[in-house]
Formats: C-alpha cells, sequence, structure tokens
C-alpha cells in the first residue's frame, strides 16, 4: 500500500486462545495458555498474516491469556503493528469496546478480548454480514475465533455498523487443513 492509499476501515476482532483453568489462589486474569491454546493462536497467526491489509494497531486486553495470545499472533505480522494494552478490555462490556475502536486513527484494527463482550461487539457491529461468516458467528464465538469487519464510513460512525465479511475459528482452519490433504 502506498502511503497517498486510504486503508481500508477493517476491524478484526480475536478472542483470546484457550486458556488452562485458575490454579488454587490464581486470579482469572492471570491464567495463561494452555497447549491447545498456543496452537490455535499459531493457526489463527498465520491465518491473519496471509490477509492482504494486516492491522496497524492492535488493541490487546491486558489479561495474561490476552497478552500472549498478542505474542503469538505478532510473531507471524511482517509489519510490526503498534501494540496497546488496556485494562478496560477485562473490565468493561462491549459498548466500551464499540467506544475505543471509535476512537482509532491507525486501521485495520485488532481488537484482543474476551467474551461475551467479543460476540456482542460483532453482533453490533455487524448491521450486515455475509451468508457464510454470519452461520457461523451464529454458533457462538470460541476462543482464537477471527472476525473481520467492514465499516463503511469513518470510524466515529462505528456505532450504525458495518458488514461481517468474514469469521474463522480454528476448528474451521484445522477442516479446511484436513480436507486439502486429502
Amino acid at each position: 500500500m502506498n502511503k497517498n492509499e486510504q486503508a481500508p476501515n477493517l476491524i478484526y476482532l480475536l478472542r483470546h486462545a484457550h486458556a488452562a483453568w485458575a490454579r488454587p489462589g490464581q486470579r482469572d486474569y492471570d491464567r495463561p495458555l494452555d497447549d491447545l491454546g498456543i496452537e490455535d493462536a499459531n493457526l489463527m497467526g498465520m491465518v491473519l498474516a496471509k490477509f492482504e491489509h494486516l492491522p496497524q494497531i492492535i488493541l490487546c486486553s491486558s489479561a495474561r491469556r490476552c497478552r500472549q495470545t498478542c505474542e503469538i499472533i505478532q510473531s507471524h505480522l511482517s509489519n510490526g503493528p503498534i501494540v496497546e494494552h488496556d485494562d478496560g478490555l477485562y473490565e468493561n462490556d462491549h459498548d466500551y469496546y464499540v467506544s475505543l475502536l471509535a476512537r482509532q486513527t491507525n486501521r485495520p484494527v485488532l481488537l484482543i478480548g474476551h467474551n461475551p463482550m467479543m460476540e456482542d461487539t460483532a453482533h453490533q457491529l455487524s448491521a450486515s454480514t455475509s451468508k457464510q461468516a454470519g452461520k457461523v458467528l451464529q454458533k457462538g464465538f470460541p476462543t482464537a475465533g477471527l472476525a473481520v469487519i467492514e465499516i463503511s464510513g469513518d470510524f466515529s460512525t462505528i456505532g450504525e455498523g458495518g458488514m461481517l465479511t468474514g469469521f474463522s475459528t480454528p476448528k474451521n482452519q484445522k477442516t479446511k487443513a484436513g480436507k486439502a490433504s486429502d
């Protein structure tokens, strides 16, 4: 993309990858990724790295499982996006997610957070959906799920919604890979 070309108004919503259960005395905030989470974060990092427009900024919950997911995703991205950790993504509801996204000037944006906020944010920002993406999102927002939303206007009008153009999960990526090897 040359400097005069406008970056597309894309939002990538990524739920953190699968985390271990809390050990006795451990806070939920401090739960790390487990082996499945590490595997799935790597898989989704490879998926995201193939996109035409890579995120220019990553907004990431400061919870340990989100930070670890972010580090793995970053390792697959060649463009070195800005990363901002935000305690509010752990502590607040989807309205906070939407307001944080509305203030962004760098785009595309990748937001790494938690459910049910991710699912609620995806629904709120998806005034319309592609048939396939909407079908997948109807089943929920699994760990390491990745929604792609295109906003037609400026991010300040994000509340009007955009179009959910894609929704990918580790499960459907593994299914595709299995079919490709047949």
